[in-house]
């Protein structure tokens, strides 16, 4: 009799412990959970099966877009409606989670993403924080290069990661075409084109020489103008006008301030109503183009897989120059369903196109 008492007592402890184990969100046991090396050199122990992403920010969360927006937890900011118009309806309004060192690490801890992507640079400071919120929030953290010409070692990256190996070979099969066709503009020094790009609602900002946010300009080779030696290695950099003048740009490409609810169609308007630029060659010459935008800038913001169209567009409006049988029209509309899952209008087309 004492045996089968001792016995039902030890098996309604077991089934105690196993109704506790139940109440964790995460289980640490080796059949579901793998090691990877991500693009940092960093192991990282993450789930095999990943349902859930976030990014701590922008361009990482536009790159987990364009692979599968089921994935996404939340968004790194608020979509102006503009914006709004070029997002499917399903993923307009998910949970705005910040980013960087002003992300909301309640709100995302309480999403429960299964990892956090890092989609930044890898310098040592990048490392060290994606290392503390990782500590931060008990979310893996993987860390992968967000360089132009590493976009498609990044989707073959994740494709592992995310077990969908076929969709991103097919965007990383787009994106070296698009990076193949920019590497076979080669103009010499004498011959390229000047550009100055405005950012900022006085479209003032702008990204000097050597900046990653300058990426297109080193990839088609433009001359960019922001080179002087007291902004070199600026990131982004705030000028006066009276530089512009100095710089003589024969091409100006503006982004607007969409936090503001500038656009960059707004921005060339009162650039080119703007007397003191009148003297321009870029003004002259009636050269001064808004960026599309919508959803993402074609140029930098975020710095993402938003910029290999990009690059078809730059070469357009400099060296009407693009692969045998394309247009930007259609292009346009390739990219956008490819990526974007969007089947855009002939109307928006236009819009995005300034035309």
């Amino acid at each position: 009799m004492l045996k089968k008492i001792s016995t039902g007592i030890l098996l309604v402890f077991l089934l105690f412990l196993v109704g506790c184990s139940g109440d964790s969100k995460t289980t640490t046991t080796p059949d579901n959970t793998r090691t990877i090396t991500d693009m940092a050199n960093r192991e990282v122990e993450i789930p095999k099966n990943i349902t859930k992403v976030a990014s701590n920010i922008a361009s990482g969360t536009m790159l987990l877009y364009t692979i599968d927006p089921d994935l996404l937890v939340g968004w790194n900011y608020d979509f102006n409606n503009y914006e709004k118009e070029y997002l499917s309806d399903k993923y307009r309004d998910l949970p705005n989670i910040g980013q960087s060192g002003k992300i909301n690490k309640e709100l995302l801890i309480s999403l429960g993403p299964d990892i956090i992507l890092a989609y930044n640079s890898l310098s040592s400071k990048e490392v060290d924080d994606a290392n503390k919120l990782a500590e931060d929030t008990g979310i893996p953290v993987i860390m992968v290069d967000h360089s132009l010409d590493k976009v498609p070692q990044a989707y073959r990256f994740l494709g592992q990661v995310l077990n969908m190996e076929e969709r991103c070979e097919d965007l990383a099969e787009y994106a070296e075409g698009a990076l193949s066709f920019a590497n076979s503009i080669n103009r010499p020094e004498e011959d390229k084109i000047k550009v100055y790009y405005g950012n900022g609602t006085d479209s003032l900002e702008t990204v000097p020489e050597g900046s990653s946010h300058a990426a297109l300009f080193d990839l088609l080779d433009v001359y960019n103008v922001a080179r002087d030696d007291d902004i070199k290695g600026e990131t982004r950099y705030s000028i006066d006008r009276e530089r512009i003048l100095t710089w003589m740009p024969e091409v100006v490409i503006l982004n607007g301030e969409p936090s503001e609810g500038k656009s960059p169609k707004q921005a060339v308007e009162e650039f080119l109503n703007d007397s003191y630029y009148v003297n321009l060659p870029a003004v002259q010459n009636n050269q001064v183009y808004a960026i599309p935008k919508f959803p993402f800038s074609w140029f930098d913001r975020p710095q993402s897989a938003n910029r290999l169209i990009g690059i078809y567009w730059l070469a357009d409006i400099l060296y009407d120059n693009l692969p045998k049988g394309m247009t930007i029209e259609a292009e346009t509309k390739n990219f956008y369903k490819m990526f974007y899952h969007l089947d855009l209008t002939d109307e928006q087309v236009k819009y995005l196109l300034g035309k």
